[in-house]
């Protein structure tokens, strides 16, 4: 009914409407209000379990992660003391045995550069594993590397102990990598259906207090 209807009314057929309407109002929205309740009842539990599941599997990515740098930063440090300790065999000709194709690669220019790469760009998912397999081709050629010139070199035992302890903090901080990767792919599902829940949650949270609301005038 538009304004031009109403105005034509007469005034005991408005109040016969709005009485209808109020009458009408009464009757279904007691049914309307108990629906809604019951829906809110039903959500707001699944909506708790949701929020716990993504916040342990949060705080799993969180501890994952706080390890994971602890590792790669004590690697780090030895990354630079290894190419420290290179510098210093390569001027006292302590390296002068080296294979030119390894030497020409330089490990640890390489390994500098995926980390840069993993620390400060922001990669998809897809991008960080092939960078993390990448280190862990590296890592293995370096280690073959490393027990030949071992025995060919005793002078390079210090650069050899640094590099071997750098390599295994280095894996450990990827194998910690890969499984908060696991936990956060795990979490992207759990996380959707908790925000589609919620939303639900509360439109009939509200719903359930408008139709209190109008109860209460009709």
């Amino acid at each position: 009914m538009d304004i031009s209807d109403l105005l034509a009314l007469k005034p005991e057929d408005l109040a016969a409407t709005i009485l209808e309407r109020r009458r009408f109002l009464a009757q279904a929205l007691p049914d309307i209000e108990a629906r809604m309740s019951d829906d809110a009842d039903e959500l707001a539990p699944l909506v708790e379990k949701l929020r716990l599941a993504r916040d342990a599997e949060s705080n799993k990515v969180a501890e994952l992660k706080n390890s994971r740098n602890q590792s790669q930063q004590e690697a780090r440090q030895l990354l630079q003391q290894t190419r420290a300790l290179r510098e210093q065999l390569d001027e006292k000709d302590g390296l002068k045995s080296l294979d030119p194709k390894w030497a020409k690669e330089k490990l640890e220019e390489a390994l500098e550069e995926i980390e840069e790469k993993i620390e400060k760009q922001a990669l998809a998912l897809t991008d960080e594993r092939k960078l993390l397999t990448e280190r862990k081709k590296l890592l293995q050629k370096n280690e073959e590397w490393l027990e030949k010139r071992r025995k060919d070199n005793p002078e390079m035992s210090e650069y050899v102990d640094s590099s071997r302890k750098m390599q295994k903090l280095f894996k450990h901080a990827d194998k910690l990598h890969q499984e908060m990767l696991t936990h956060v792919q795990k979490n992207e599902p759990i996380h959707d259906e908790f925000l589609e829940k919620r939303a639900e949650l509360r439109i009939s949270v509200r719903q359930v207090e408008r139709s209190r609301s109008l109860i209460k005038q009709s």
